[in-house]
């Protein structure tokens, strides 16, 4: 039993994405509801020593281990991001003024932007849908999921509006 609670708590904190309960429950040998169980001791237990590490529930149900949100603006600078820093600029811009045409965006961030947002197509943090001579962009799933950020697009705009403002 401690084991397989050890196996939930090491997958959550070695994955950058988020993991479904399905996958937790394959790999630590629980039932769902033993996944959970595991899931609500590790919060009660992070509360209650004033660990700065959380575990979130995203909306489509899959479970991400981060540090807390009060602490995220301090330790950006440590982090490697997957994208490089000019491209993750075009990625915000999309993403507060989604939805927002491609031609907006050249217009905000230069040129080089055409280059970013083939990237992010295929890198699937944005969709990229025909409107007349120009594209209408918005963030995918995979964005919210990868950046723990809800779908829905006001909350992704609040969030990010906070971050920009700390």
């Amino acid at each position: 039993m401690k084991e397989k609670k050890a196996i939930v708590e090491a997958a959550l904190f070695i994955s950058s994405e988020p993991i479904q309960l399905y996958k937790l429950s394959e790999i630590s040998g629980f039932d769902f509801e033993g996944v959970r169980a595991t899931i609500s001791e590790l919060k009660e237990s992070y509360s209650r020593i004033g660990s700065v590490i959380e575990i979130n529930e995203v909306e489509d149900g899959s479970y991400l281990m981060q540090v807390k949100d009060t602490l995220s603006g301090a330790l950006v600078e440590l982090l490697r991001p997957a994208l490089p820093n000019e491209v993750l600029k075009t990625l915000s811009y999309t993403a507060l003024k989604q939805p927002v045409l491609q031609s907006e965006v050249i217009k905000a961030r230069g040129e080089k932007a055409y280059a970013h947002i083939k990237l992010l197509i295929n890198k699937e943090f944005i969709n990229a849908e025909p409107k007349g001579r120009t594209k209408l962009l918005t963030t995918t799933e995979k964005f919210s999921s990868y950046f723990g950020l809800s779908r829905d697009i006001s909350e992704i705009k609040k969030v990010l509006g906070r971050m920009l403002n700390d």
